[in-house]
C-alpha cells in the first residue's frame, strides 16, 4: 500500500456522509475502468499464449504426413475425432488460464470467464465494453451481457451491441434484473434465434451436484443447473409447500423451504407443521390435515397476440426474466389467466388496499422491486403507496391509483417507511428516491412498460389553466348550440311524418 494511498485512507476517516457517498460513486468507476483493462489484457495474454502454442505445433510437425504410418496415425485420430493437437499438451487457453488464475489467485473457471470476457470486450461487444471503461457498467453486469449474448450470431451481434450501449447510456444504473431483460430484449429483437439456441443449451447442460459446503462444516450443497421453465416449476412447487403450515409454524420460510425439497424427495406432497397445535395433536391422536396438495404458482406476463400465435414475442417469467414464445405458451396451456388493461384511475380510489388487478398490473409493469439496485421479484414484493396513504382521511392524498404505487421488497418497504429515505413518483411511472444524504437515484430506468408497450397508462389530459377554458368554452358552445336547435325547432315544428 502506497503512502499516498494511506494518506488518502485517512483523509477519508474525517469526511461526512454525503462526501463518503461521492467516495463510493468515485470507486466504483475506478474499479469499472480497471475492470476493463484487467480483462483487456486477459485476453492479450490469451492471444500471445496461443500463437506460442500454434508456434510449437508447426515447429514439430508441418502438419502433413511424410510416412505411411503417420498417415494411419493421422487417420485413425480424425476418425476417433480426436484433436491432433493434443499430444502438444495444454493449448494457449489452458497456459493463458494458469497464468490469469495465478496472478489474480482464482480458479480455473473463473480466468477462463475472465479471458472470454476479454475476447468479447475487444471483438464481439466493444460498444457493451466502452460502457464499462467508462463506469456506466459494472464487471458484473458487463459478464451478464458476454454470457447472455454468447449464442448470438456473428452476423447478428453487431447490431445486439449497438442496441445494447445505446440503452445503456440513454438510462442511469440499473440492478440486475432490469439490466438482464435489456439484454434479452436485445437478443429477442436482433437474433430470435439465439433463444432457442439458449433453451437447446441449457436442456443439453442441465445437472444436479450434491458436495459438501467448505465454508459451513456439517453441511452440503445442492446444485442444479436447469432450463428455465424447469427451476420455474421446482421453485413454485416450493414455495407452495413451504406456504402448507400454519402462521405457528417455528421455521423460518427458507427452512420450510429446505424441508419441502427433503419431503419433494420422499415422494411426499405435502410438508409437516410444526406448530404447537400440530405438535400436540401429533401425540395425542392423528395429525391435523394441513393440506392434501401444493398447487405451484408462478407469474408470466405475455403479450396476447403471442399467446394466439400471431407473433413470436418473448414473455417474462417472474424472478428469472425473458422466456421465448414457444416455452410460454406451454407454460401458459394450462395456467389460470388475467389480461390486464391499462384504464384511467377508478373515480374512487380511497380504498387502502389496491384490487387484485391493479396490483397484477403494477408488478408486471415494475420486473422487480422498485429499489435502486434491488432486483427482488415483483410478485413477492409490497405494493406500497409512494404519497402515504392517509387512512384517516383518505380523501386528503395518498390515492390507491398506479401513478401513486409501486413494488418494493419487504426491506426496502421498511426502509422507506421508517428512515429518512423519500421517494418521488410521476404520472408516468418514473421513480426517484432521495438518501438521507440528498442524493438522487433513479429506481426503475428500464421497466415492464419498455418490454411490454401495451402496459404503459394512457395519456391523461393536461391539467392546465388554459386546458380548463378551452373546456368551459365548449361546453358554454355546446349548450348554446342545443338551446338554439330547440328554440329553432319550437318555431317551426317538423313535418308531421
Amino acid at each position: 500500500m502506497t503512502s499516498g494511498v494511506v494518506t488518502q485512507l485517512a483523509e477519508d476517516a474525517a469526511l461526512t456522509a454525503v462526501e463518503l457517498v461521492e467516495v463510493l460513486a468515485h470507486c466504483r468507476s475506478v474499479t469499472a475502468s480497471a475492470d476493463y483493462r484487467m480483462l483487456q489484457a486477459a485476453s492479450l495474454i490469451h492471444e500471445e499464449r496461443e500463437e506460442d502454442f500454434l508456434a510449437e505445433v508447426a515447429e514439430e510437425h508441418s502438419g502433413e504426413a511424410t510416412t505411411s504410418e503417420q498417415f494411419g496415425e493421422m487417420s485413425a485420430a480424425a476418425r476417433a475425432k480426436q484433436d491432433p493437437r493434443s499430444q502438444f499438451g495444454p493449448d494457449g487457453l489452458e497456459r493463458a488460464m494458469a497464468e490469469v488464475g495465478a496472478v489474480l489467485n482464482v480458479t480455473p473457471g473463473r480466468a477462463r470467464e475472465l479471458i472470454v470476457a476479454g475476447s468479447a470486450l475487444r471483438h464481439r461487444l466493444p460498444f457493451t465494453g466502452h460502457a464499462l471503461a467508462t463506469g456506466r457498467l459494472d464487471l458484473g453486469h458487463f459478464l451478464i451481457a458476454v454470457s447472455r449474448t454468447a449464442l448470438c450470431s456473428p452476423e447478428t451481434i453487431a447490431d445486439v451491441d449497438a442496441h445494447l450501449a445505446q440503452a445503456i447510456f440513454a438510462r442511469p444504473p440499473m440492478a440486475r434484473a432490469r439490466f438482464t431483460v435489456i439484454v434479452d430484449a436485445a437478443v429477442a429483437q436482433f437474433d430470435p434465434d439465439a433463444l432457442l439456441r439458449r433453451r437447446e443449451r441449457a436442456e443439453a447442460d442441465r445437472k444436479v451436484s450434491v458436495h459438501p459446503d467448505r465454508h459451513a462444516p456439517g453441511q452440503g450443497r445442492l446444485s442444479a443447473s436447469l432450463p428455465m421453465a424447469s427451476a420455474a416449476e421446482i421453485d413454485a412447487q416450493l414455495e407452495a409447500m413451504a406456504a402448507q403450515p400454519h402462521s405457528g409454524d417455528p421455521r423460518t420460510r427458507d427452512q420450510r423451504r429446505a424441508d419441502a425439497l427433503l419431503a419433494l424427495s420422499r415422494h411426499e406432497s405435502r410438508l409437516e407443521c410444526l406448530c404447537d397445535d400440530c405438535a400436540a395433536t401429533a401425540v395425542d391422536g392423528p395429525q391435523k390435515a394441513v393440506s392434501t396438495s401444493a398447487r405451484p404458482t408462478f407469474h408470466i406476463v405475455a403479450n396476447l397476440s403471442t399467446l394466439l400465435g400471431l407473433d413470436d414475442q418473448p414473455g417474462f417469467l417472474d424472478g428469472h426474466g425473458i422466456v421465448d414464445a414457444d416455452t410460454m405458451r406451454s407454460l401458459l396451456a394450462d395456467a389460470q389467466r388475467e389480461f390486464l388493461r391499462p384504464l384511467p384511475p377508478a373515480p374512487d380510489a380511497t380504498g387502502y388496499v389496491p384490487s387484485r388487478k391493479l396490483q397484477a398490473l403494477i408488478r408486471a409493469g415494475e420486473l422487480c422491486c422498485t429499489f435502486p439496485g434491488c432486483s427482488a421479484p415483483a410478485w413477492s414484493t409490497d405494493i406500497d403507496h409512494t404519497d402515504p396513504f392517509d387512512h384517516r382521511h383518505p380523501s386528503r392524498g395518498g390515492s390507491t391509483v398506479r401513478a401513486n404505487l409501486k413494488p418494493l421488497c419487504r426491506f426496502h418497504h421498511r426502509i422507506k417507511t421508517f428512515t429518512a429515505w423519500r421517494d418521488h413518483q410521476d404520472e408516468m411511472g418514473t421513480v426517484l428516491f432521495e438518501s438521507p444524504t440528498g442524493h438522487m437515484f433513479l429506481g426503475n430506468a428500464y421497466t415492464g412498460t419498455d418490454l411490454f408497450s401495451a402496459l404503459r397508462s394512457p395519456p391523461s389530459r393536461a391539467d392546465h389553466p388554459a386546458r380548463r377554458h378551452l373546456d368551459e368554452l365548449r361546453i358554454r358552445q355546446r349548450d348554446a348550440h342545443r338551446r338554439a336547435v330547440e328554440r329553432a325547432q319550437d318555431a317551426e315544428p317538423p313535418p308531421p311524418y
